[in-house]
């Protein structure tokens, strides 16, 4: 039976309050194991990254790891921690910027190569700043290298291209495609000028209902190929300043920890209905 995970990102359980108050390591796990998540995701650089793996075990959460490797042999250290963390994949944002197609492809089969030889789940993260910045860009390098799966967190897109409102058809497509190859999902909505919305603000109400289309999509098109035993991966990843939107006294205007609750429970929903359908038929 086809199963849903729902992670949260450490790197969103950071604060970066005005007043320095931070949860300890401890204290962010407890809350994620006691809010219901079934890991979190870990970012190989991260000081922390050495000593949560005991933690993991007591709390029971599972794990993936992210990584940022600038050449195909960065990536070696993130495999070592992934392995050590059982993580469920690895995740890479690559931080190379090829100017054309077959260079970025040559960095994505030799990333693929070395998690291959490790025998280790992939994707490659569609994220600003990164190989897969641009959305045209990111879907010519899906076409030289079909084995490329893919992490899709939309909100770099919708703001990376600026894209209008409402959504064009021709924009729908392009995110079909991407849908087509992803094999996880990150929560995150945004608008064409900001890449974090508080959800629950009224005025962000139809990019919300936009991107829980996508994931509903996304959801649909991934169980259609997955094997009847496979695991979908979707991570809650709202993270701090500059990402969310501070005030005048720089405090954050909305609260992301009951954010990310609100997209959990909407994902499980998403889950839930699919599932129904599914035993409908």
């Amino acid at each position: 039976m086809q199963r849903l995970e729902v992670f949260q990102s450490m790197w969103a359980m950071e604060r970066r309050r005005p007043d320095g108050l931070e949860w300890s390591l401890e204290q962010k796990l407890e809350m994620i194991a006691a809010a219901g998540y079934d890991g979190v995701d870990v970012v190989a650089s991260d000081a922390i990254a050495g000593r949560i793996g005991p933690l993991l075990q007591r709390t029971g959460l599972a794990a993936t790891v992210t990584a940022f490797p600038k050449s195909i042999a960065d990536l070696e250290p993130a495999i070592g921690l992934a392995g050590d963390l059982g993580a469920r994949h690895l995740n890479i944002i690559g931080q190379a910027y090829p100017f054309t197609v077959e260079a970025g492809a040559a960095y994505v089969r030799g990333w693929l190569r070395l998690c291959e030889t490790a025998e280790l789940p992939v994707t490659i993260e569609t994220h600003r700043d990164s190989i897969t910045t641009d959305l045209l860009y990111t879907l010519q390098l899906m076409d030289a290298v079909p084995e490329m799966r893919l992490s899709a967190d939309l909100s770099h897109f919708v703001v990376a291209r600026e894209f209008g409102w409402p959504i064009s058809d021709e924009v729908r497509g392009q995110i079909t495609l991407v849908l087509q190859r992803a094999d996880a999902f990150q929560g995150r909505v945004a608008s064409r000028e900001q890449v974090q919305l508080p959800i629950a603000f009224p005025q962000h109400k139809d990019w919300f209902e936009l991107f829980l289309g996508w994931w509903e999509e996304g959801f649909r098109l991934w169980r259609t190929r997955a094997s009847a035993a496979a695991t979908l991966n979707f991570l809650c990843e709202l993270g701090p300043k500059e990402y969310a939107i501070t005030g005048a006294d720089g405090f954050e205007l909305s609260d992301r920890w009951q954010d990310a609750l609100a997209i959990k429970a909407q994902i499980a929903e998403i889950w839930a209905g699919l599932e129904a359908e599914a035993q409908g038929d």
